[in-house]
């Protein structure tokens, strides 16, 4: 269930022990206060990109706690991890998600990605959907620029990769055609921080996240996950500069054009990995490539197609 306003339904959270996952972000929010007052263990022992051994402290630490709810409050990092402790606990606990970014729509999806010696593992399953998910637009007020821009664009991916999924539904495309309609609606008010933007940008993150619920990510994530290891952009990011590359090869029409597309990502000066040495990062992108993604596409690359794509991303460093 969806909830909009942590006010009007925090009662959700009264008279539940709560197991509160989230990151040292979380004491700078309004609602932080609150949630203190309840009874609850914290754990934020993990990363951004969050490995499975801080997974696997996150599950000692849940089933030492003897809480019976789940409380996910943060961006998809910490979603992630409490879907993921859910999962290798083997445990039957509620999880309660308060997403405190605008894009990953990891409250609204039933996978979870944790990474391991550097690889990405996805963890899927139905019963790791949060069971209530409150949607509260101050979280955003924190936000930084960076942060703002690269998990608006992870929704906006999310959409377009979901309008042309191979296992698009047209539920999933109903949401994928509203989130991207509120994504560019909202696009400008959510960039200077004000209220109506950030409600705006939380409601289509959402909505993106529900579409990739049912139909999964294709090529641009499949290929994105390894960028953000090896360049430190974040996830959103990276997975925006691999779109427009997948998209060449793509007659879809989701409700944004590429050149808009490309428009965007130049008005929000995102940059490009720049590398000392081109031909091997190729390469190390190349293998890194998640085949299982690249099956929904609608159009599939072989090896020497998706190299192309990779030296089309990545600038020579001229300095080197």
């Amino acid at each position: 269930m969806i909830y909009r306003g942590f006010e009007e339904n925090k009662r959700m959270l009264e008279g539940k022990n709560l197991f509160l996952v989230c990151r040292g972000s979380f004491d700078s929010l309004k609602i932080a206060g609150f949630i203190k007052g309840l009874d609850s263990c914290r754990f934020s022992g993990f990363t951004p990109n969050p490995g499975k051994e801080e997974v696997m402290d996150g599950v000692e630490a849940f089933k030492e706690s003897g809480c019976d709810t789940i409380l996910a409050v943060g961006g998809g990092s910490s979603i992630d991890v409490a879907k993921c402790i859910k999962h290798y606990s083997k445990s039957e606990a509620p999880i309660i998600a308060i997403p405190t970014t605008a894009g990953t729509g990891s409250e609204s999806t039933h996978f979870a990605v944790v990474y391991e010696s550097g690889n990405k593992i996805s963890v899927a399953a139905p019963e790791l959907l949060p069971d209530i998910v409150i949607l509260e637009p101050s979280t955003l007020l924190s936000v930084p620029e960076y942060t703002r821009k690269a998990t608006m664009l992870d929704a906006l991916c999310h959409a377009i990769e979901s309008h042309w999924a191979k296992k698009a539904t047209n539920e999933s495309r109903e949401y994928a055609e509203k989130a991207i309609k509120l994504i560019l609606k909202g696009k400008d008010a959510y960039l200077e921080n004000k209220e109506e933007g950030n409600a705006i940008m939380m409601d289509a993150a959402n909505l993106a996240g529900q579409a990739i619920n049912i139909s999964t990510t294709t090529a641009a994530h499949a290929m994105c996950y390894k960028i953000t290891g090896m360049y430190g952009f974040q996830h959103g990011h990276a997975a925006a500069i691999c779109l427009p590359e997948v998209w060449k090869h793509i007659d879809a029409a989701p409700g944004i054009t590429i050149g808009e597309f490309n428009a965007l990502l130049e008005e929000l000066g995102m940059e490009y990995p720049v590398s000392d040495d081109v031909s091997r990062d190729i390469e190390r992108l190349t293998d890194s490539v998640n085949t299982q993604r690249l099956s929904n596409n609608p159009v599939i690359f072989n090896r020497e197609q998706l190299a192309v794509m990779y030296g089309n991303i990545i600038r020579q460093n001229r300095d080197c």
